[in-house]
This record gives C-alpha cells, structure tokens and sequence, in this order.
C-alpha cells in the first residue's frame, strides 16, 4: 500500500529517521524507556500551554490500590456543574500516562467545556489482562457515585479513550449496558481496537505501516496477555463481539487512513448503527495512528481535536 501522509506528519517521521536510521526492535526496548518516550511525545508534539480553571490529581479507590486520576475544569467554569468526560489513555495496555495525555485533555475540557477526569490504570506487562479493565470500570463506578462532589451532571457523563484506551471504553460501555450500571451518556472512541479475531484489510495493508505496525500490536499483544489462557473472542478483549450492542450509549468514533486498526473502527460504527445505536464515524487522510497527540506540529490533528470537541459538546447538551 503507498503511503502519502499529510506533509506535516511526514516530516515528523523524516525527522524522526534522520535522527534514529536503524532503531533496535521494539521488543529490544526496556519498557520504562519506551514510556518515557512517549510521555515525551506527548509533551512535545502536543500543543503546549493550554490553561484550565482547575487541574487536580486525585485518588480514587482501586481493587489493588488507590488508581490516580486527573480532574480538569474548562475555563471559565468556576463552580459549576458540568456535564463530564471519562478519559482512558492508550498505549497499547503498557505505556502511557496521565502525563502523555494531559495536553488532550485540557484541549477538550476547554474546547466541549467539560469536567474531564483522566484515568491511570495499571499497565502491562507487570499487570496484565484484565487489571486495566478491572480499574477503569472500578474507576468509572466511583466518579458516577461522586458525581455531585465532583460537580458532574451525572445524566451527562461521556467516557472516551484512545487506541487501547478506545478499546477499554466499548468494553465498560458495553459492561455497564448489559450489568445495569451507570448510565453512560456517549462513548467517543479514538482509533480503538475492538475486534481481535479478523485480520482486516488495514491489518493486511500496514504490516510495516508508521507509528503502529505488525511488530508493534505483537509487542503489547504479547506484554497484554503473553502467558495468559484466553480466548480472544471475549467480548472484554474483542468488544465488537458483545452479544447486544442495542443498548449501547451513542458513539462517535474516528480513524486514521495509514492505521492497522482503521477497518475496526469503522466496523464497529456500523455494527452500532446495525443494532440501533447512533454512530457517526470519520477517517482523517493522511494521518497515522497516535496523530491525536500531535496537536501542536500538526494542523489536522489539532482540528480533530476541535471536530471531537464540538461532537462531544453536542451529544452532552
């Protein structure tokens, strides 16, 4: 498949094997370097100086442990109640932070004029599946039932996420739907991967594609679940294969054209759609997975972020 990204995208990765011809694999990578980087990422290519009214790290009550969690008001809030954001980071289940994603968040806070409260699960490989699932829903339970300390609207609560974080957010939409439980408002999936049993044609396509290739999904595959007897087809790692998706909060989900996991996203808008749930759907030319933390040296992907923003704003009124 011949590759034409956006030009500012391509020459972020120009810059990127000028600077790194021949890196080592990814599995030759000690995994605190690799976290590293991509906090780095987050702090360097996403834009920078985004002021909120509040930002506070907090701790919420976890199954092994206080989770830490990042509270975020928009300007110009003050006190008021707000509709809310759930926000699960990606990173494949082993990097990413409070830290990576914080520049995205404050982007949304202000742009949806949301209180977003930013998740931190544990990571793989020293915690593998279904820690982070165990978390996030743990997690999720905890803010609906503070919502009034927290300054939420409870009947206005969105949850969202990025790649695994996407993948983690249709997994506890999906939980909360069929189990009775909170009553989620919207689901905003970035890129996520939902269905670990087809090799779509993305898949097929982008084996040696930029950012996310073949190498890279066995990586966090095999630090997610390595050594685990599990079945792939479990909704809880496959969310496209939930027995009903009818109950499902209403979704948007977005995709880049040089991603493996493209193909998924649109898959499952149109499974959601299928079953009578509203999924409205985009695909962003020429960008590549991870491009959501690119706001700041990207012009597209800053304007994703407003085009999330404005969806997020008006599913929330």
């Amino acid at each position: 498949m011949e590759i034409k990204l956006d030009p500012e995208v391509q020459a972020i990765v120009d810059a990127g094997k000028a600077a790194n011809p021949n890196p080592p694999p990814i599995s030759q990578v000690p995994v605190e370097l690799f976290r590293a980087g991509y906090v780095m990422i987050g702090q360097t290519q996403a834009t920078q100086g985004i002021a909120c009214d509040q930002v506070e790290d907090i701790e919420i009550p976890g199954p092994a442990g206080p989770i830490p969690a990042r509270t975020y008001a928009p300007t110009g809030s003050s006190d008021a109640v707000l509709p809310g954001l759930i926000y699960i980071h990606g990173g494949g289940f082993t990097i990413g932070n409070l830290d990576s994603h914080d520049s995205l968040c404050r982007q949304l806070s202000n742009s949806a004029g949301v209180r977003v409260i930013a998740l931190d699960y544990r990571l793989a490989p020293e915690h593998k599946y279904p820690a982070a699932i165990e978390d996030c829903l743990a997690a999720s339970e905890w803010i609906f039932n503070q919502a009034a300390d927290l300054k939420l609207d409870p009947a206005r609560i969105a949850m969202g996420g990025d790649s695994a974080g996407g993948n983690l957010t249709a997994v506890l939409c999906n939980h909360f739907a069929s189990e009775g439980g909170p009553q989620v408002k919207f689901q905003l999936l970035i890129y996520p991967a939902t269905d670990r049993t087809v090799e779509t044609p993305s898949r097929q396509q982008l084996q040696k594609g930029v950012t996310l290739d073949v190498d890279t999904l066995a990586y966090f595959d095999n630090c997610y679940l390595g050594g685990l007897d599990v079945n792939i087809a479990d909704p809880r790692l496959s969310p496209a294969l939930a027995a009903d998706h009818s109950k499902v909060p209403p979704a948007h989900i977005i995709t880049a054209e040089y991603d493996p996991l493209r193909d998924e996203g649109k898959a499952y808008a149109d499974l959601l759609n299928a079953a009578g749930v509203s999924a409205s759907y985009q695909c962003y030319d020429g960008m590549m997975h991870n491009f959501i933390m690119q706001t700041g040296v990207v012009s597209r992907a800053h304007q994703a972020v407003e085009d999330i923003s404005a969806v997020l704003k008006q599913a929330l009124i």
